[in-house]
């Protein structure tokens, strides 16, 4: 699986957390409702006690949030800008009406998941293992509530993805299941670039393998099917309804067929505030059935899913191009894989062996060196930047890396070396 960012029992939780927490939890007193005003940029926070939980929480106020965190003013304003960025992100797709929020969402964070417990306990009588959005009839009393997770990205990855919920239902209250959470998670990668200071879209295609063994073993939902799952028919088959929700709005969006992508748009605008979760995803599929044929449509799909590549599938053909000499095809495979997975190693390792036997001496160096940062086997990159050094006729560098891989690995690579370091001492007269 490449590129996964929340384990899949833990997007799975999620997914079950949505089904279950709606309109109909329990309000507790004391649960910080928003102020009902918006500013355009994170202000300083205030400190304020909430009566349903002694925790001491600062706020900050940015153009769509009202944020409450137990971890100070900076802490609050940060994740104010974030959620800003995400929905930035996030409407860029919708288009909704961003003035027809009638007070801004509310976020409250906690630093520690025993205090999340405790306020979710009091809130709503139990508490959970992720993230929860608790949705009411009204913005005001709705609120997003997270707490600081140990892995990074684990903690960006649910909040990209339960944003998105508190996102959608703030426009529409009850949006048809598979668009909730299929972009859910198709949001899920996306992230705030610290260095940027703004908040970008990623690729997530982290149930791709998942999707393709179920169409593998034909357990997929039709596409029309799919549409019109209740509640009860999701939690039943949560394992196929979440990810091929995903993959149905990736086939959607990424469609080479302009039809495709057009259908997501217009079914956006076919969505009611004021309508039931049938009455939407009636809506929505009909208009489907009316553009589009099922037969041919679930074909289309299908051969969508099947044309698209995994990491894992990508750098095993890249190898088996690379092993073949058709450099040009290694060369597109391990590009796309780096584009799905740009922290393993590998995709950068056979791009400088690319580079080098192209002879892009330099560009070579480059993308040792960031598989060498990534982890790679450091007796085996350190051999291929001495040779790399040494083609350029570079040949102190070559010397350093050539002595590192003989001592990292004497067994494999001092005799390599060796041979190496001769010639480079004949070359040079030294």
């Amino acid at each position: 699986m490449e590129g996964t960012i929340v384990k899949k029992s833990s997007s799975l939780a999620l997914v079950m957390l949505a089904l279950v927490v709606s309109a109909g939890a329990q309000e507790a007193s004391g649960t910080q409702e928003a102020s009902g005003t918006t500013n355009p940029a994170p202000q300083a926070a205030t400190v304020a006690a909430v009566p349903a939980n002694p925790v001491t929480f600062a706020s900050a106020s940015s153009q769509h949030y009202s944020v409450w965190s137990d971890a100070g003013k900076d802490d609050a304003v940060a994740l104010a800008t974030t959620l800003d960025g995400l929905f930035g992100v996030y409407n860029e797709y919708f288009r909704f009406d961003e003035g027809s929020l009638k007070a801004p969402l509310t976020v409250r964070k906690f630093s520690a998941k025993a205090s999340f417990d405790t306020y979710l306990n009091k809130v709503i009588g139990e508490t959970k293992d992720d993230f929860v959005y608790l949705h009411y009839p009204t913005v005001e009393r709705s609120e997003l509530v997270i707490f600081q997770k140990d892995g990074v990205d684990d903690f960006d990855a649910s909040l990209a993805h339960q944003a998105f919920v508190q996102f959608l239902k703030a426009f529409v209250p009850e949006p048809p299941l598979w668009i909730r959470e299929g972009f859910a998670v198709f949001f899920e990668r996306t992230r705030m670039d610290r260095n940027a200071g703004t908040v970008a879209y990623a690729e997530n295609q982290s149930w791709l393998e998942t999707v393709k063994l179920l169409k593998s073993q034909s357990r997929l939902f039709s596409v029309s099917d799919l549409m019109l799952l209740s509640s009860e028919e999701a939690r039943n088959g949560l394992d196929v309804f979440y990810p091929q929700s995903w993959a149905l709005v990736s086939f959607f969006i990424s469609s080479p067929d302009r039809r495709y992508n057009r259908f997501v748009w217009d079914a956006i605008g076919r969505l009611a505030p004021d309508s039931s979760l049938e009455q939407n995803q009636n809506a929505v599929r009909d208009f489907f059935i009316k553009w589009h044929g099922q037969e041919a449509a679930e074909s289309d799909f299908l051969a969508y899913l099947e044309g698209q590549k995994t990491f894992a599938e990508l750098v095993t053909s890249g190898v088996r191009s690379y092993g073949d000499k058709d450099l040009e095809t290694a060369f597109k495979s391990f590009t796309q894989a780096l584009v799905k997975n740009s922290s393993s190693y590998i995709p950068h390792y056979y791009l400088g062996l690319i580079a080098y036997a192209r002879g892009d001496y330099a560009l070579a160096e480059e993308y040792y060196n960031k598989a060498l940062a990534l982890g790679s086997d450091a007796p085996i990159t350190n051999y291929a930047l001495g040779i790399n050094a040494y083609a350029s006729r570079r040949f102190d560098e070559a010397r350093t890396f050539l002595q590192k891989a003989s001592d990292g690995d004497p067994a494999k690579y001092q005799s390599k070396a060796g041979e190496i370091l001769t010639r480079i001492s004949s070359d040079t007269g030294m």
